[in-house]
């Protein structure tokens, strides 16, 4: 036997009205938690230029330019400027030290196990940041990459893809230009 229990009008009305609004809430929660990633420019005080997007975490030394230092996790453009002090750049897996004026894009997820340096222009010195067997530093000119894998004690020189790594690098400070991102 089934009981059938008769809802009014004005009841149900009500419920629509909640449901609507339930489903409202969280569509509002939902944007507020996916925000596409915005453009942003990194100027620093040596005239250093650092291009990403804000799912990146870019962090200078608080002691910048004294001590050119800087922290990437994520992916970014860096135009270092010349100077008499090499930049370093530190990811989880990579120490990166630039000499001189240098462009290189920078690929270092934290939630990867993977990263990359990909050299457009200049000198970039690559060894692993973990203690390893292997810690021979790569040099890495214009037209190289470095990738360097924790899980498998990697650290392999290659040629980068300089027309992809270009067109990727313009298309960034494009963006970031066009936003007027700072």
């Amino acid at each position: 036997m089934v009981t059938v229990y008769k809802v009014s009008r004005r009841r149900r009305v009500l419920l629509a009205a909640g449901a609507v609004l339930c489903v409202g809430a969280v569509g509002v929660l939902a944007l507020r938690v996916y925000r596409a990633p915005q453009p942003r420019l990194l100027r620093l005080a040596d005239g250093t230029e650092i291009f990403y997007l804000s799912n990146t975490v870019v962090a200078p030394a608080s002691s910048y330019p004294e001590t050119r230092e800087i922290k990437i996790d994520g992916e970014a453009f860096v135009r270092a400027a010349a100077s008499e002090q090499s930049l370093v750049i530190r990811t989880r897996l990579m120490v990166l030290k630039v000499t001189g004026a240098a462009a290189l894009r920078v690929t270092a997820r934290s939630s990867e196990t993977g990263e990359e340096a990909d050299v457009l222009s200049g000198q970039v010195e690559a060894t692993k940041a973990y203690p390893s067997r292997q810690h021979d530093p790569d040099v890495l000119l214009a037209g190289q990459e470095v990738m360097v894998n924790q899980t498998i004690d990697l650290q392999e020189k290659e040629t980068a893809d300089v027309p992809g790594l270009r067109a990727w690098s313009d298309a960034l400070v494009a963006l970031v230009m066009r936003k007027g991102a700072q």
